[in-house]
């Protein structure tokens, strides 16, 4: 919000700023850093930045996300909310080069995507018969029939 400033007698209005020379060079920048309402404040800016709101010094504290890459898992992975996101966050697709009908037992229908109807990305329905399953250290399907 700009003020009224008078110089001389002289009354100017709405004036944002003001800059006086200084001896030798340059100048000093005088701003207006009073705010009617609704003004920042710590939480409207990054951590380590500053401002004036009101005529105070005011300090971020919204941290900073830097780029990341999110692997997909079988549990929710949450990015949190109240922070700044300073790099690109990339989320990895799926892959499932074994899901094939071949490798679904018999009748077994597998719905791929996100919908909670029969509306539904893909679906593949299984035709594997039997499986044969046994143990040497890990678990692997030995045999097919």
């Amino acid at each position: 919000m700009a003020q009224n400033v008078v110089i001389n007698n002289v009354t100017y209005q709405n004036v944002p700023e003001v800059q006086i020379p200084l001896v030798g060079s340059g100048t000093a920048k005088f701003l207006d850093t009073t705010i009617s309402s609704n003004g920042a404040g710590a939480g409207d800016m990054l951590s380590g930045k500053k401002g004036y709101v009101n005529g105070s010094l005011v300090t971020g504290n919204i941290s900073s996300k830097g780029a990341a890459t999110i692997t997909p898992t079988s549990a929710d992975q949450t990015i949190s909310s109240g922070q700044y996101l300073s790099g690109n966050q990339k989320i990895e697709g799926v892959v499932c080069t074994n899901l094939t009908s071949a490798n679904i037992a018999n009748g077994v229908t597998v719905k791929i995507g996100t919908a909670t109807d029969d509306d539904s990305v893909a679906s593949i329905t299984g035709s594997l018969s039997a499986a044969v399953i046994s143990q040497d250290g890990t678990t692997k399907v030995l045999s097919i029939s």
